[in-house]
């Protein structure tokens, strides 16, 4: 009884040895590989050919996500004053013209004053000066008293519609202003389309015109900026393909296309700056000085290829099976040794000819070559 237990177990793994060998192949002596059909059905083997498929050369960057020139804005005072009111909060979306602080001051009386009179005093001038153009053309009045009058006249003028211009791009009515009725306070607009991405003042604040009190961020204008290094960039060019992806998440990936190659190296990175337009923005969920990765697609080009699953590997060398031809249930095939190149989406470029267009592509994991 033991003795037929250990022959029933020797033979049991006899049978799996066989079952898990690798299927092995020779060249027969007409130099062809044959493969019984039997062998060919059950591998799932199949015949097939090469095809020219896009390959691509890239440049890798990493970058971040900023707003496009005129997609920022920094609000400032006109003159110094005092923040009375703030209608905003970081964060919040507003229009173009949206109110976003009132604001008051001695200096912003003293300016409606200062083009209050000087209302009056252009009117009486302007008088001044048609009469003594009368009289001067009448040969009444000296050049030198005509010349005083036009003088006087043209520099008050000039003073008058500077200061009109500083009170109407702060939205006043200066008509109201000439009649000796003043504002009390004034309003900061919004420039742009956007999001509040700071504030920098508070109510009571005293602030001089070049403080920064807030940030508007246009979401829409984002762009990418690419730091490409200096050995890459004579590669880059505008319309250039890019894909890139956000918070390391490889398998979403995004478009965009170059639009703007820079001219200087970054001493610390030896890198240089570059820009892209991103397709469609709105489908993507992005924030101002997001870090990206990518690729810029710097040529593509459609070459020679063939999946991988056709490529057999052997002492360092690729080799592919060249179909030949089919008897007596027998498939043919040569083995060719082959050169290779690039790999995308599981097929390899094949960098020459081939003598025949067929080849065996599919089931050849446990073909073994000598």
């Amino acid at each position: 009884m033991k003795t037929n237990l250990i022959i029933i177990f020797v033979l049991s793994v006899l049978l799996v040895s066989c079952k898990n060998k690798s299927t092995q192949i020779t060249d027969n002596d007409s130099g062809f590989i044959e493969i019984s059909k039997a062998q060919f059905e059950s591998e799932k083997m199949v015949i097939g050919e090469p095809i020219l498929n896009p390959f691509t050369d890239e440049v890798n960057f990493t970058g971040s996500i900023i707003p496009s020139i005129d997609g920022q804005a920094q609000i400032s005072l006109p003159l110094p004053g005092i923040i009375d009111k703030i209608h905003c909060k970081p964060g919040q979306i507003i229009s173009k013209g949206s109110i976003m602080f009132e604001v008051s001051g001695n200096g912003f009386i003293d300016q409606q004053k200062d083009f209050a009179e000087s209302s009056a005093i252009v009117s009486r001038l302007k008088s001044d000066y048609l009469r003594a153009k009368e009289l001067y053309e009448a040969n009444i009045a000296s050049p030198k008293d005509f010349t005083y009058a036009e003088s006087n006249y043209y520099a008050e003028n000039a003073k008058h519609k500077a200061l009109k211009i500083k009170l109407e791009s702060m939205g006043l009515d200066v008509s109201k202003i000439e009649k000796g009725v003043f504002y009390s306070s004034y309003t900061i607009k919004s420039s742009i389309n956007g999001f509040v991405s700071s504030i920098n003042a508070t109510i009571g604040q005293y602030v001089e015109p070049q403080q920064k009190i807030a940030e508007i961020i246009d979401d829409k204008s984002f762009q990418l900026r690419l730091s490409v290094f200096e050995k890459n960039i004579i590669k880059i060019k505008t319309g250039q393909t890019v894909a890139f992806y956000l918070n390391g998440n490889k398998s979403v990936k995004h478009k965009a296309t170059i639009n703007g190659v820079g001219k200087t190296i970054i001493p610390d990175s030896k890198s240089i700056e570059c820009f892209a337009v991103i397709d469609n923005p709105k489908s993507i969920n992005m924030v101002g000085n997001q870090f990206v990765e990518g690729s810029v697609y710097t040529a593509v080009d459609s070459v020679l290829s063939v999946p991988e699953t056709a490529i057999i590997y052997s002492d360092n060398n690729s080799y592919i099976l060249i179909y030949e031809k089919e008897v007596n249930s027998k498939y043919y095939f040569k083995k060719i040794k082959v050169k290779t190149g690039r790999k995308v989406n599981n097929y390899i470029e094949l960098t020459e000819q081939l003598p025949s267009s067929k080849l065996l592509v599919n089931g050849i994991y446990n073909i073994q070559i000598e």
